[in-house]
């Protein structure tokens, strides 16, 4: 049995069933549910927990970090974490800047580590789209503070690659994705809000993450 464990915040969690009652909803309706469908569809030996819980910054996912995470077993885990950290620092002087998110977030994959040696590690960037005012019902502080905005995502997505660099883990560009992904499409063809996902925004994804970790074998199926 493959053990894979998502930690994060609500793009991870994706209204997941904490409780249990509904195991059709324990994994989320985003990005997590859609990988795991795949791959336990190729592969039945792989098993997929999603401990991501929404609203959670950097502080809060090391909070939980040993009960949620340290105390789990798991050949692979999966950590996308940061936009809160942005979002609470701006407007409301509660997150972490950069340094304090990189200390943070070092300490974790530092205790990953020492708990999990084999385990392997994939970081996946924070992201944010810029939607016009007018398909916002609100943050619309994004759109008229976007550089600002943008400048704080771009510095926790460097410490990310730095931080995936320094312990070996695979990175799941998912920044320069989405960057790219507005490209092709307007940003609200992938974001509800310009943080949480549409259907095609959670299946763009999901296929980037499986792409780099297959790509990487740290999965058989």
């Amino acid at each position: 049995m493959t053990k894979l464990l998502f930690q994060g915040d609500s793009l991870t969690d994706a209204c997941r069933d904490k409780e249990g009652k509904d195991p059709l909803k324990r994994l989320g309706e985003g990005y997590v549910n859609m990988v795991a469908a795949y791959l336990t569809s190729e592969n039945p030996g792989i098993q997929v927990t999603n401990h991501g819980v929404n609203g959670n910054r950097i502080m809060d996912l090391y909070a939980r970090w040993i009960e949620d995470t340290l105390n789990e077993e798991f050949d692979l885990i999966s950590i996308l974490c940061g936009v809160n950290d942005v979002g609470f620092q701006l407007r409301m002087n509660k997150g972490a800047d950069r340094e304090k998110f990189s200390f943070i977030y070092d300490r974790m994959l530092y205790e990953v580590k020492q708990a999990r040696p084999q385990a392997k590690i994939v970081l996946c960037e924070p992201f944010l789209l810029k939607l016009k005012p007018e398909e916002l019902t609100y943050g619309w502080d994004i759109v008229e503070n976007w550089d600002t905005w943008y400048g704080q995502i771009r510095e926790r997505a460097d410490v990310v690659r730095a931080l995936a660099e320094k312990y070996g883990a695979l990175l799941v560009p998912s920044r320069e994705l989405f960057d790219r992904a507005c490209e092709k499409a307007p940003a609200a063809h992938w974001s509800v809000d310009g943080i949480h996902l549409t259907l095609a925004g959670n299946g763009l994804l999901a296929r980037e993450w499986l792409r780099c970790v297959k790509g990487a074998g740290y999965v058989s199926i």
